[in-house]
């Protein structure tokens, strides 16, 4: 397991993805709910459903930490927010023999692993990232940090993941990220017309 997460690129990224799925959101609190939803959908998808809860767990405090510095969270957003609304991007990495998430955010706070006491209200979505997962880290983006968990897939064999012949099969690289600017002047056009 990884205590502090380095700010380093995964190894992961030199193991040739079997497929991928993204869902962007925006930074509010139903991102969470959505997120568990995409997570579900795309195992059951990829045959990978042993995997859900563990799947499920870490989505859910990826993307919470996510909105808490990136959105809103506790509340309906107002009109004016939702006009400047960050993106949070959610991405499933299908591999040999585990699944990758990986939670995108435009905000440069790298996470950190605390170890609160047992009266403390929250500060444990990583702890438990660090419980569920095989292994877990961050790194910087040109437009925020990436934070990704990587959890095995026990049963995966030839015949228990979707194969995909080897001419479709690509190197995993850090998937191209919305820029939050060029959708804020789409949304501004496209409400001119």
């Amino acid at each position: 397991m990884n205590p502090h997460p380095k700010d380093e690129e995964p190894h992961y990224f030199s193991q040739r993805a079997r497929f991928t799925d993204e869902l962007n959101l925006a930074a509010v609190g139903s991102a969470v709910s959505v997120s568990r939803h995409f997570i579900r959908l795309t195992l059951s998808k990829w045959h990978a459903r042993s995997i859900e809860g563990d799947a499920v767990l870490v989505v859910s405090e990826l993307v919470t930490n996510a909105v808490k510095v990136t959105g809103v969270i506790d509340r309906q957003p107002t009109w004016v927010e939702l006009e400047t609304m960050s993106l949070v991007t959610v991405r499933l990495v299908g591999l040999d023999t585990s699944v990758v998430i990986e939670v995108w955010d435009v905000s440069q706070q790298m996470p950190f692993l605390r170890r609160p006491d047992d009266d403390t209200e929250g500060g444990r979505g990583l702890v438990l990232v660090q419980e569920t997962a095989k292994d877990w880290g961050s790194y910087r983006t040109p437009r925020g940090k990436l934070v990704w968990a990587q959890i095995p897939v026990p049963e995966a064999s030839s015949s228990a993941l979707p194969r995909r012949r080897r001419s479709e099969r690509s190197i995993v690289r850090p998937a191209a990220r919305a820029d939050p600017w060029l959708l804020r002047s789409l949304l501004v056009g496209l409400q001119a017309i």
